[in-house]
């Protein structure tokens, strides 16, 4: 099995920044998607992660070449390596990566691993809409539950069976 991959939309939420953010970065190809250009069809590896997380922290300070540089330094980097890593973006400029994205990685990490071990989508099941894996609970009912002001608790007090997990992987999901 390969490197997990993301959608834009899932980096820009565990990244804890703005899907405008992820796509300026696609438009500026300092991130190239996987998958071809259907919507649904782009994927982005885990550094994707690492570099909106820095663009959020930095914001402007960083032009288009110093992201580019930045994104391909962070590309020959293991998940471990992004949450210390050190990038030089020019002489005696050093972006210490690992402090601004490491609990953005290790997010990205946890959601990765329960997104693939608790949310599926089955063709005539729920409309092919993504369900919680042995259920007919939608991520989409985990949403609107988890944003209409219910609580994790709720949801395992009335889907006991389910893992916490499950529920916090499907609410990033859909989002």
């Amino acid at each position: 099995m390969g490197p997990a991959l993301l959608s834009p939309n899932e980096v820009a939420v565990l990244a804890d920044t703005s899907n405008s953010v992820v796509e300026k970065a696609l438009e500026q190809k300092v991130l190239r998607a996987q998958g071809g250009r259907a919507p649904g069809r782009r994927l982005l590896p885990l550094h994707a992660i690492a570099l909106a997380a820095t663009v959020k922290s930095l914001g402007r300070r960083l032009t288009v070449n110093d992201k580019k540089l930045v994104a391909r330094k962070l590309a020959t980097l293991s998940p471990a390596a992004l949450k210390t890593a050190e990038i030089e973006v020019a002489p005696a400029v050093v972006l210490h990566v690992g402090t601004l994205v490491r609990e953005a990685v290790e997010r990205a990490e946890r959601y990765i691993r329960y997104r693939d071990d608790f949310i599926e989508r089955v063709e005539g099941l729920m409309g092919g809409r993504p369900v919680i894996k042995g259920t007919r609970v939608t991520v989409s009912a985990i949403h609107d539950r988890l944003t209409g002001g219910d609580t994790l608790a709720c949801l395992t007090e009335d889907y006991p069976d389910i893992p916490v997990e499950a529920f916090e992987a499907a609410f990033v999901y859909a989002k």
